[in-house]
């Protein structure tokens, strides 16, 4: 990786950037951005947000580092993910932790990988669709969602309207001023914790993938590799490569040993 920061994704650096935000910012909720962007806050206000891509159970992990912080964050969930579902019991335990440990849920939504072929639909239809998921995604957390953020955004999203669907977008021009992602398992801002002990802008959007941490700190590719192996143990031939394809599709980067597909 080039161009960005990408050293240490264990548990370890996710508490020392926690501290960091415990101590330098207001920690708000989503919910709380129309309240927010009205108001002057006296003190910098982030936002944190994580995509939750393919892992319940790494989600549910930064959860419970983040309540040992007594820090609220909002986990971005996905109705079509092929490799988790939400009206599986197990998930809907998980869900259901995260919402106790005080964490806000949102939509991480997603054009079923197919994003190309909307370029030219009208937005009415896309805010259909937007509206059917989070309705869905509100049906099984039997509570209300109130934000939106986008696997792949559309650019017609990309730093647009504040609301989609009636929802809080959080790649809306409003919330995108000061944003720092760990996307694909790079901060292409530079070491994320120095700019969190000086905050440089009022409001801080900070989006981190649970997929990519964990107790030692891993490479993107390598960290895949580990996902793939765990979730593919009990699987078959036929199935490897159907769960193989999608991963491959659904991410920006490939596990270690995808050359060796066929050998496995």
């Amino acid at each position: 990786m080039t161009g960005g920061w990408s050293s240490d994704f264990s548990y370890g650096y996710y508490r020392r950037l926690l501290k960091a935000i415990k101590a330098n910012f207001q920690i708000r909720l989503f919910s709380e951005v129309p309240e927010i962007l009205k108001l002057h806050q006296e003190k910098p206000v982030v936002l944190l947000r994580h995509d939750v891509d393919l892992d319940l159970d790494s989600a549910l992990t930064m959860a419970e580092i983040e309540s040992d912080f007594q820090v609220s964050s909002c986990y971005m969930l996905m109705t079509n993910c092929p490799f988790y579902n939400l009206n599986d019991q197990s998930s809907r335990a998980i869900v259901s932790h995260l919402i106790q440990l005080g964490h806000e849920v949102g939509l991480h939504f997603d054009f079923n990988n197919q994003n190309d072929e909307y370029g030219d639909i009208k937005t009415d239809f896309l805010v259909a669709e937007i509206e059917s998921s989070a309705k869905l995604l509100e049906d099984i957390i039997s509570r209300p969602i109130y934000s939106i953020s986008f696997h792949r955004p559309l650019q017609q999203f990309l730093k647009g309207p504040l609301f989609i669907a009636g929802k809080i977008n959080a790649y809306s021009a409003e919330l995108m001023d000061w944003y720092l992602s760990d996307s694909r398992g790079n901060w292409r801002e530079g070491e994320p914790l120095q700019m969190l002990e000086n905050p440089r802008k009022p409001l801080l959007q900070l989006l981190v993938h649970p997929i990519w941490w964990g107790d030692e700190h891993m490479k993107p590719s390598d960290r895949l590799q580990s996902f793939f192996e765990h979730r593919t143990q009990d699987l078959s031939g036929e199935q490897i490569e159907e769960f193989d394809n999608a991963l491959s599709g659904h991410l920006g980067v490939r596990r270690s040993k995808i050359h060796n597909r066929k050998g496995e």
